[in-house]
């Protein structure tokens, strides 16, 4: 069977924070002209070649071989291609996730932006073999089938929990040199620095030496989203966060996360969350650590 027939690849179209659900897709390398949001956890598996994403401002390769876990709130989008064999990715929705109760290190790095990787190289073959399981269990009629996925899911994510714990630091992915990205992809960094400042497009663009208008067409034309939503995303996604992990009262999460005010801030939660920041805490409440 051809790729095109059983290898996804990225719908531009698709709305910005539109749920997957539980899912186990193989997915075709290609570079992706817009970001994605989405409120489940990604999990990534490449048997060859890799994919480099774009996430939080910084660029992170995803290598074969090793199993990569992070949140995908935050606006990611694959930058750079190599190599041209399908790979895995499965989503954990957020809420099943938060009741794994997993260690309380492990589920705050998650929570706070970490990209998560397996250190080990022992694990490359049983992670292909979970995968190509769970590619068929999930497509299955009996809902039974999804059931045991997550149980596997749960198992293999606390596995990785438990052995991130004992080597804290070696576990989380570190970003690629800055010195390689793009002007655009400063401009991201620089956004997913200082969101929680008072900036506007002005300051963005005075940090690559662009004037604002050059550089808000620039950003837009390859990420196909302008610097202010950018800039709106990284704090409502700080918002969730805070709503989905902390006791902070409302107000309080507004300006922490770089809102100056409360009204712009519920409207442009609403707008990106289809609800408001007190229902989406009532969705995802605090797990006990």
């Amino acid at each position: 069977m051809p790729l095109s027939e059983v290898d996804r690849v990225f719908d531009e179209r698709r709305k910005e924070l539109a749920p997957y659900g539980l899912t186990v897709e193989r997915w075709r390398p290609s570079v992706m002209r817009k970001s994605d949001r989405h409120n489940e956890i990604e999990l990534n598996f490449l048997q060859h070649g890799s994919v480099t994403y774009l996430l939080r401002g910084r660029r992170y390769a995803i290598r074969p071989g090793k199993l990569t876990l992070f949140w995908a709130l935050a606006p990611h989008q694959i930058v750079d291609v190599d190599g041209e064999a399908p790979y895995y990715v499965a989503t954990i929705p957020l809420t099943r996730f938060l009741q794994w109760k997993l260690p309380a290190t492990f589920l705050n790095g998650v929570l706070q932006g970490e990209v998560i990787e397996e250190m080990s190289d022992a694990m490359a073959d049983y992670d292909a073999a979970l995968f190509a399981r769970w590619l068929d269990d999930v497509a299955m009629p009996d809902a039974q089938w999804r059931d045991i996925t997550l149980l596997e899911m749960e198992a293999r994510v606390r596995r990785l929990a438990l052995t991130r714990d004992a080597r804290e630091s070696e576990h989380s992915l570190p970003p690629i040199d800055d010195a390689r990205s793009s002007t655009v992809e400063r401009m991201a960094l620089f956004v997913a620095s200082h969101y929680k400042q008072a900036i506007h497009v002005r300051e963005i663009a005075e940090a690559v030496h662009l004037h604002p208008d050059y550089a808000t067409a620039l950003f837009r034309k390859t990420f196909g989203i302008t610097l202010s939503d950018y800039l709106a995303d990284h704090r409502i996604a700080h918002a969730q966060r805070m709503l989905a992990t902390t006791s902070a009262k409302i107000t309080e999460i507004v300006y922490e996360s770089g809102f100056n005010s409360i009204s712009r801030f519920n409207a442009a939660f609403k707008k990106r969350c289809h609800c408001t920041p007190r229902d989406y805490r009532k969705q995802h409440p605090p797990a006990p650590l």
